[in-house]
């Protein structure tokens, strides 16, 4: 029995006109992705308002109680909130967006541990920030607030773009074919599947 299912699955894979099927199978997915993605787009314009709803409420009526560092680290809790929300839900639709073209990137020698570092390079220095601003940094003024800040952006580009600038130079060609290709694909699909909820 297994064995004529399996011939039946050959003789279907074999049939001339199966790539089409599975062609019309992968457009038919497509199409779901993208929309998809219009409704995380609402979503994330919703999160992003709800958050500054939050913020202006809580520094206007509930942060008496509160000194100027921890209201600090209270937003930036709040920023790394939305980072995680929003950045793993829109990773991980841009990657099931991804051709298996697309995914030869992550080959380019370099390309997948600096993205990794990356990440955790954000999230790390976000959390550090937090407690931080919470527990050492609490008898500081504004302005010295802000300069540790602004130093701290100032290195963190000067770490991330020492990370990427010579590499990204070397495979310059290669990332501006992926970025142009993925992004007219993206920019086709999203355009698609608004047309057709025009339609609707």
């Amino acid at each position: 029995m297994l064995f004529l299912l399996m011939q039946i699955v050959n003789q279907i894979k074999n049939h001339k006109y199966y790539p089409l099927l599975q062609r019309g199978r992968e457009v038919v997915m497509m199409e779901k992705t993208f929309e998809h993605g219009v409704l995380k787009a609402g979503f994330s314009g919703a999160v992003a308002i709800g958050w500054l709803v939050f913020l202006i409420l809580f520094l206007a009526f509930y942060s008496e109680g509160y000194q100027l560092h921890q209201k600090i680290a209270i937003t930036l809790l709040s920023v790394l909130i939305m980072v995680v929300l929003l950045g793993g839900l829109w990773a991980y639709w841009s990657l099931s967006m991804m051709s298996k073209k697309d995914w030869e990137v992550f080959k380019v020698k370099g390309f997948k541990w600096r993205i990794i570092a990356s990440i955790i390079y954000g999230f790390a220095l976000l959390i550090f920030l937090i407690y931080g601003f919470w527990y050492l940094w609490t008898d500081f003024g504004f302005w010295q607030y802000l300069a540790i800040i602004l130093v701290v952006l100032l290195v963190s580009g000067g770490l991330m773009g020492g990370l990427w600038a010579t590499w990204g130079a070397k495979n310059k060609e290669e990332m501006e074919k992926c970025g142009e290709e993925f992004g007219k694909r993206m920019e086709k699909g999203f355009k698609e599947s608004f047309e057709k909820k025009e339609e609707k």
